[in-house]
């Protein structure tokens, strides 16, 4: 009987608590308190910033639609962008003039069929431009594009144009890129 009592007790020890999770050396608790502490304060940040989102009176929305076709990509200039879907619908049913504003070799290199390039950073883009003032009308949709999310030659195009009396002027952003994505129609130059 006093060997099974050994045995036993020999078991109840290996399974004991503190043999199994022996207690952690003090770095560890060190490291493991300041990783709470970050995340305590981390979270009361978050929560201080969200308290005051709320009481200002002109607070920031927390969630909001950023979709291409729902924000204005200079909300300075009041420029509103047009889904790629939209673009499309045009295209087919011939309702807007397609722009490109980028460099005459990216247009050359390939644009969307039938656009016209206006190059804005070029040097005879202001011949280019009174050429094409006289020869579109003023009412004509114009959809002008670019290549790449942040391209700022779409809004400076659609600015200028807007400048000179053209209304209906919109974004496709990203629109080389998207566009070929799609398999829509484009032309290479001498290929046309």
């Amino acid at each position: 009987m006093g060997t099974s009592e050994s045995t036993h007790g020999r078991l109840f020890h290996f399974f004991r608590w503190n043999h199994l999770f022996p207690k952690r050396p003090m770095a560890v608790k060190g490291k493991t308190r300041i990783f709470q502490q970050v995340i305590i304060i981390l979270l009361f940040s978050v929560a201080t910033a969200l308290m005051t989102n709320a009481l200002r009176s002109n607070s920031l929305p927390l969630v909001g639609d950023w979709s291409q076709g729902t924000f204005s990509l200079k909300a300075e200039l009041d420029i509103p962008t047009v889904p790629l879907e939209d673009a499309v619908v045009k295209f087919l049913s011939d309702e807007a003039l397609f722009l490109d504003a980028r460099s005459r070799a990216d247009y050359q290199s390939g644009h969307i069929k039938g656009a016209l390039n206006l190059p804005v950073r070029e040097g005879n883009f202001g011949r280019r431009l009174q050429e094409f003032s006289l020869k579109v009308d003023h009412e004509k949709e114009l959809i002008i594009y670019c290549d790449g999310i942040a391209c700022t030659l779409s809004p400076e195009l659609a600015s200028i144009l807007r400048g000179l009396g053209y209304r209906d002027v919109k974004i496709l952003i990203n629109g080389w890129t998207e566009w070929t994505m799609t398999g829509m129609p484009f032309e290479v130059e001498g290929n046309t």
